[in-house]
């Protein structure tokens, strides 16, 4: 006991030593360090205890984020799979830490669950302090808490490797997490399981992206983008009705691009034809009102044809509305 409280007092004084030092640029973790203690008030050497949802508001939390479990299972089993023998728990959380859906071998269950890593309980940073799932979420990036990098010293026995998961607005929705309480886990092989963790919860996002526009042709923009693939959604008509952070960041697209449909020629440099005449004629009004924001004369102007040629072709193809 007495040595457990000597180096939790060492622990409590690192991070106040850095917290407080006089150095003009911080590290991500020391940033995340003092965000726990002076935002939200918490001591590293205090024995807090994880909150828990009652079983009501962890079913309100799922509920959300149905069609992303629907779509993440199969894939966190993959990934578990490859980290579960060595002891490794797989989770995913929503955006304010909630732990909604966990993967782990049935002898380390009492391990994690005395950790307080079980469904329904809360990770945010505001709540744990610096740790691989609430982190991840402020920072909406990739990071790895290596041992006492954690801010509370009740958690610096573990390793944890958090990953951001974005909705199809861009926005973040969940994160995803592996995290090992292995002392012989090194801060070379973390990195690799955090590649690792990165590239499937790119792989989720992907995925989610394609079930949420189930009826829609999903394309890969063209370009390098350091957030992962960028995909846009179309519509039979070659309307881009879509677009992930990738493409979003890449092209520049915000929430107000997709008021008025825009053609997909607009934003890729090869665009896809559409098949058949009927087809490729309704395709070429709907890209030409979009490109005229509805306006009828200018459409008609850029077609070449008459306001009433126009209102003909118009109910022709059922767009009179």
């Amino acid at each position: 006991m007495y040595q457990r409280t000597k180096a939790a007092k060492r622990h409590s004084e690192k991070v106040c030593d850095e917290i407080h030092g006089n150095a003009p640029a911080y590290s991500a973790v020391t940033a995340s360090w003092r965000r726990s203690m002076l935002h939200h008030g918490l001591t590293p050497n205090k024995q807090y205890s994880a909150s828990q949802l009652s079983a009501s508001e962890l079913r309100d939390a799922k509920q959300g984020l149905g069609l992303l479990i629907h779509v993440a299972k199969p894939i966190m089993e993959q990934l578990f799979q490859s980290v579960g023998r060595s002891g490794c728990c797989v989770i995913l959380s929503d955006m304010n830490g909630v732990i909604i859906h966990r993967l782990i071998n049935t002898v380390d269950d009492v391990s994690f669950d005395e950790w307080g890593l079980q469904s329904g309980a809360v990770w945010s940073e505001e709540k744990q302090g610096t740790n691989g799932i609430g982190t991840c979420a402020i920072e909406e990036r990739p990071v790895l808490i290596h041992k006492d990098q954690h801010f509370r010293y009740k958690n610096i026995g573990m390793t944890c490797m958090g990953a951001p998961i974005f909705d199809i607005q861009g926005k973040i929705m969940a994160v995803l997490d592996v995290s090992s309480a292995r002392n012989d886990l090194d801060r070379d092989f973390a990195q690799v399981i955090a590649s690792f963790v990165a590239d499937i919860a790119s792989k989720i996002e992907a995925e989610f992206f394609r079930a949420s526009f189930s009826n829609a042709q999903i394309v890969v923009a063209d370009g390098y983008s350091p957030n992962g693939t960028p995909l846009l959604a179309s519509d039979r008509d070659d309307l881009v009705i879509g677009a992930n952070r990738a493409a979003r960041r890449m092209l520049s697209l915000q929430d107000e691009t997709f008021s008025t449909p825009i053609p997909r020629s607009d934003l890729l440099a090869t665009p896809e034809e559409v098949t058949g005449l009927l087809a490729a004629e309704r395709a070429e009004l709907r890209r030409a009102i979009a490109r005229t924001k509805g306006n009828m004369s200018a459409t008609a102007k850029d077609l070449g044809v008459s306001r009433a040629t126009l209102y003909r072709l118009l109910k022709k193809h059922g767009l009179g509305g």
